[in-house]
């Protein structure tokens, strides 16, 4: 990011050049605790079907057994939803959270720009195609960690409440949480010195600025 250059009198100001932070993943774990929770309610309804549909028609219970059977946990049609799943609400968690075009505005109005574009629709499309691109590689680290523990409970058979806990959705959930806590003790501890250098020192006592004494 390229900040506009100002001269008052003698002086230039800005011309300094920065970075815009985007993150690779905007919406964390939520992604794939909406795409697992999503993924339970077809099984656990085909599940109940199949019950129910035993006295039916060969057909009406061969169907729902089909797809009692393929959406089942770890199952190559479920993994394959899941993933598709994930990747949808990765975009739309992104969509919701990130406005290109208010961006752009905010670039324009503090009089920055991304060299090479001029401010307004072309930054928007700009920082549009680059945060698609971003959420892809962001959805498909997501999706890999989501498949993960059904691929060693499938490989290993080894139960999945193991796998689940091997897996790394807890680990991104405990790192997420984390990183929070940090960043929210590092505001209280900047805005505990602003408020000692504003209202005193250490003691509570004021500090008063001195003018020079007159000789």
């Amino acid at each position: 990011i390229q900040q506009a250059k100002h001269t008052r009198g003698r002086r230039v100001f800005g011309g300094q050049r920065s970075y815009l932070p985007l993150r690779v993943n905007h919406g964390g774990v939520m992604p794939v605790i909406f795409a697992s929770s999503l993924m339970m309610i077809p099984s656990m309804a085909f599940a109940g079907l199949l019950s129910a549909t035993r006295d039916a028609s060969p057909w009406v219970s061969g169907l729902v057994r089909f797809f009692s059977d393929n959406l089942r946990h770890g199952e190559f049609p479920y993994v394959l939803c899941e993933v598709a799943l994930i990747y949808f609400f990765s975009y739309f968690w992104t969509t919701v959270q990130f406005n290109p075009e208010e961006m752009s505005k905010q670039l324009r109005d503090n009089g920055s720009f991304i060299p090479g574009l001029r401010p307004g629709p072309r930054t928007a499309e700009y920082l549009e195609t680059v945060l698609e691109r971003i959420t892809y590689v962001g959805a498909a680290f997501l999706a890999i960690i989501a498949v993960l523990p059904m691929m060693v409970q499938t490989a290993l058979k080894v139960p999945y409440t193991v796998a689940a806990f091997l897996g790394g959705t807890g680990l991104l959930i405990v790192v997420s949480v984390g990183l929070d806590l940090i960043q929210r003790i590092e505001a209280n501890l900047l805005m505990r010195n602003y408020a000692g250098f504003l209202g005193g020192n250490e003691r509570g006592k004021t500090t008063r600025i001195r003018g020079p004494r007159n000789s």
